[in-house]
This record gives C-alpha cells, structure tokens and sequence, in this order.
C-alpha cells in the first residue's frame, strides 16, 4: 500500500526523506506519512497539529485542507512552516522548514477526485474549525448529504484544496543510546543543498 505519491526524479535529501517514510512503511509503522505542521495564528503564537503527506517532489510537500480553516487562514498568512516526521520504531526524526504556497486547482481537483467518498463527503459537509451545535448534528448533515447526491459526482468545495512546503532547510536525526545522536542538517543554498554536521 502507498501512503503518498512521490516523484521518480527525487534527489538529495528529500529523496533521502522519501527513503525514510519508506523505511517506517516497511517496518509496520502506522501511518507512516503523518507529520506535525506547525504555524502561527494572528497573534505570532505558535500552534501545530498533525496532518497527511499526500505527494512529494523536487518542489516540496503536498498536504491537503480546508482553506478556511484555522490552519488554512494562519498558513494563508504567514506561510513559513514547520514540519517534523517521528519514528519511534525506527528511532529517527525529520524536522523541516519551509514556505508554503497553495497548488494549482487542476491539482486540487485531481486529488479530490481520487478521494473516497466518503472522504468527499466529510470535506463538503464539515466546515473545518467553525463551532458544533452537536456531533449529531454534523453527522445528519453528512446523510442528508449523501443521499442528495447519490448516484452524483461530487465536486470539490471551494474552500478545500493543497498546499506545498517548499523546504529552505531539512535535519535529519537518529537516536544513538550513548545520547550521542546524529544530526545531519541540508540548508537550500539557490538550487543547491548544504550538508552540515551538527552536534547533538
């Protein structure tokens, strides 16, 4: 099962992030292409949460959301990122830092096409951070959909689609029982990546 799509042409130290998804897909890792986002709200507060790696390229990383949403609107307003990936059966870490910027809606609607329905549904009906009257509430709102449109294509909400994270830096790290860990650090220099040793 693949979690995400990824490039043939990956080089450098995202292919070497790529290796290491693959490596936790490998070892029974659940969800192995989860990472934590973190951003900041209007105040410069920071704030994360865990998303889905859906592609990967030379370009960055590609998860899906609602725009709207908070994570949406911070990431819309201050578009440099955080991400971390963490392993503990492999015992290895990414962290990531980048700027992000929204794809193109031939992306967004490809993607979403490819959705299962049931995923469609829960992005067209829920209004992702807006306050609940109740949890029952939204789940008859998701039948009532649903039966609206069976038999129905169902289009991407405006308000949903991806965004790219287009690394400026990446660290690697591996967990040594000495302390001793090893950290590998690639800062983007124009085209090129810089490797640097860093001490643990």
């Amino acid at each position: 099962m693949n979690f995400y799509e990824a490039a043939d042409s990956l080089s450098g130290p995202i292919l070497q992030v790529h290796k290491w998804i693959q490596e936790a897909q490998d070892g029974k890792v659940a969800l192995p292409h989860a990472m934590n986002i973190a951003s900041l709200d209007s105040a410069g507060r920071p704030t994360s949460r865990m998303v889905l790696l859906k592609r990967i390229s030379e370009e960055g990383f590609i998860f899906f959301t609602d725009y709207e949403g908070n994570k949406g609107k911070q990431i819309s307003a201050f578009p440099h990122v955080a991400l971390t990936f963490w392993w503990a059966k492999t015992n290895k870490q990414i962290r990531i830092e980048g700027e992000c910027s929204k794809v193109s809606e031939k992306e967004n609607d490809e993607y979403f096409s490819s959705r299962p329905r049931g995923s469609q549904i829960s992005a067209s009906v829920s209004l992702q951070s807006q306050e609940l009257e109740s949890y029952e509430s939204l789940t008859q709102k998701s039948e009532s959909f649903e039966k609206e449109h069976s038999n129905k294509t169902i289009e991407r909400p405006e308000r949903w689609g991806g965004f790219i994270v287009a690394p400026i830096s990446i660290e690697f790290w591996i967990d040594q029982k000495n302390r001793l860990h090893k950290r590998e650090l690639y800062s983007k220099s124009g085209t090129d990546w810089k490797k640097a040793l860093l001490s643990p």
